[in-house]
């Protein structure tokens, strides 16, 4: 047998394995290698007898080069610059690239899992405070709060300080400082007086900085309040209450954090908040 006619029947004995056979092979379906076909970036050969599709084993690597960039969330499009581009694609640089995006995928996934862990921190704390009334406790670890001025007035809803929460919104970009759960802040001169004016904006943020407010360890009184405990103002006075009966004294101003806050189509107000305040003896 010639030379010539040898390389011939390999070149046509490469492309031996049907579709459906190279999908059981591959762990993939036949739809998937049809869009990929269709995407031209893994296109098999036509049998023009009778008109079956038929992969080699050389493209099973291609098939797998594809499923892996395909899982990094890596485009098609990308991919099929890499393999048809020619010589000017390099396969470092494109590997560098989805290593690089993959990075930063890394850290805004870093980001929402801390801002996760935050709230069921604070959730947690929700759960053991919400016994019907205000109580004392102890904290043993700081709080850290980015705070924003409110320049509005009045100020007693979160209606009549939006542009005051729109400003805030804007530390919110800062990587340490979570934007939800955020909260509206009343100062503790104020709260004795009964006037309930927000005094700043707030989010908690992950670390101490010069920018951020410090809450250290120690007693706080918090409280826990919902639309089903009517008016908020009747905790505000209650968490008073409790204050002077205890003897304690505000250490710094009262933070009202929002959980839900929401107005349903009929109008009725549906919140959760959390109230706290650090607290020491008179």
């Amino acid at each position: 047998m010639s030379r010539k006619r040898v390389k011939d029947m390999q070149k046509k004995d490469e492309y031996c394995i049907t579709a459906g056979e190279f999908a059981k092979m591959c762990q993939t379906t036949r739809d998937t290698l049809r869009y990929y076909e269709r995407q031209g970036i893994l296109v098999p050969k036509k049998n023009p007898v009778n008109g079956y599709h038929y992969y080699s084993y050389a493209q099973i690597s291609s098939y797998y080069f594809i499923r892996t960039f395909r899982e990094l969330d890596c485009s098609v499009g990308d991919i099929k610059e890499y393999l048809l581009g020619g010589e000017e694609v390099r396969f470092d640089a494109f590997v560098d690239q989805q290593y690089d995006r993959l990075l930063m995928m890394r850290r805004e996934l870093d980001r929402k899992i801390h801002t996760i862990a935050g709230t069921r921190k604070i959730l947690d704390q929700i759960r053991i405070a919400d016994v019907g009334k205000p109580v004392i406790r102890k904290v043993e670890y700081s709080l850290y709060l980015m705070l924003t001025e409110v320049r509005s007035s009045p100020a007693t809803s979160s209606g009549e300080i939006a542009e005051d929460i729109r400003r805030h919104l804007k530390c919110c970009e800062i990587p340490d400082v979570q934007a939800f759960p955020m909260g509206s802040a009343i100062g503790k001169e104020a709260f004795m007086k009964g006037i309930y004016s927000y005094k700043n904006v707030f989010s908690f943020a992950d670390k101490k900085q010069k920018v951020y407010t410090e809450m250290k360890p120690g007693e706080y009184l918090v409280a826990v309040s919902r639309e089903s405990d009517g008016d908020i103002s009747r905790t505000y006075r209650k968490m008073m209450e409790l204050l002077q009966k205890e003897k304690k004294k505000w250490s710094s101003d009262i933070y009202i954090l929002s959980i839900v806050n929401v107005i349903d189509p009929n109008e009725e107000r549906k919140y959760l908040k959390y109230i706290f305040a650090a607290v020491s003896d008179l």
